[in-house]
C-alpha cells in the first residue's frame, strides 16, 4: 500500500518556512493510525507528541490566551508536555510552559506567559521545524501510517 503522504510532499513542508506548513506538518502526524487523543502523549513517538503539542500550546495563547490552553488541556496530557520540554527544548520553553501550568488561572501571572508566547513564536517556529526535520526519517514513517 503506498503510504498515506508522499516524502515529497513532507520536505516541501519542511523546507517551507511558514507557519502554514507547520500546521499542515501537524496535521499530517495527527492522521497516523499510531495518533490516539485519549492518552497523554497521544501515542506518538515523544518528537512527534512534542511538534504537535508545543504548535498548540503556541497557537492557542496567541489567539486566546494561553490561560484557554491549560484550562481545556488535561493535567496527565500537561505532565507530559512538561518533560517532553525538559528532555528535547530549549530550555526558557520549558520553564515558561511549567509557569503556565502554576499560574494559568490567576489572570495577573499568565499575562507574562501571553507576552513571553507572543515575543517568541517565530523562535518556536524555528525550532519546531528543526525539530521535525531532525527526525524527518521518523516523521515520513509516521506519516505514512
Amino acid at each position: 500500500m503506498p503510504p498515506k503522504f508522499a516524502a515529497e510532499y513532507i520536505d516541501r513542508l519542511l523546507a517551507n518556512a511558514t507557519y502554514e506548513s507547520l500546521a499542515d506538518l501537524s496535521s499530517a502526524i495527527c492522521s497516523s493510525a499510531k495518533f490516539n487523543a485519549e492518552l497523554p502523549d497521544y501515542g506518538l513517538p515523544r518528537f512527534a507528541f512534542l511538534f504537535v503539542e508545543a504548535l498548540l500550546w503556541f497557537a492557542q495563547g496567541e489567539r486566546s490566551g494561553v490561560w484557554t490552553y491549560y484550562e481545556a488541556t488535561p493535567q496527565p496530557r500537561q505532565d507530559a508536555m512538561s518533560d517532553a520540554l525538559r528532555r528535547d527544548a530549549p530550555e526558557a520553553f520549558s520553564s515558561w510552559y511549567e509557569r503556565g501550568m502554576r499560574d494559568w488561572s490567576d489572570e495577573d501571572r499568565i499575562a507574562a506567559v501571553d507576552t513571553w508566547i507572543e515575543a517568541h513564536g517565530e523562535a518556536a517556529n524555528q525550532w519546531l521545524r528543526a525539530l521535525a526535520a531532525n527526525n524527518r526519517e521518523a516523521l515520513l514513517a509516521l506519516v505514512a501510517e
